[in-house]
């Protein structure tokens, strides 16, 4: 969470809702903080399927954001 432009509290758990299309041209702002982590696929005995997940921070003005 960025507040008053300082970095605050962590944000996890979260749903972002609205038009994909509309919520990456609303991204006015990309760190160069970019990091992916490796593992793998256990779903349905896919194991070791490789996956990774990961990217930069980024900010998106006008964005709804729902979790618990």
């Amino acid at each position: 969470m960025i507040r008053n432009g300082k970095i605050a509290e962590p944000v996890s758990d979260v749903t972002l809702t609205g038009n994909v299309f509309q919520t990456l041209k609303d991204i006015d702002a990309i760190s160069n903080d970019t990091l992916y982590v490796s593992g793998g696929c256990g779903k349905g005995g896919q194991m070791p399927l490789a996956v990774s997940v990961g990217g930069p921070h980024v900010r998106i003005k006008d964005v709804v954001v729902g979790g618990r």
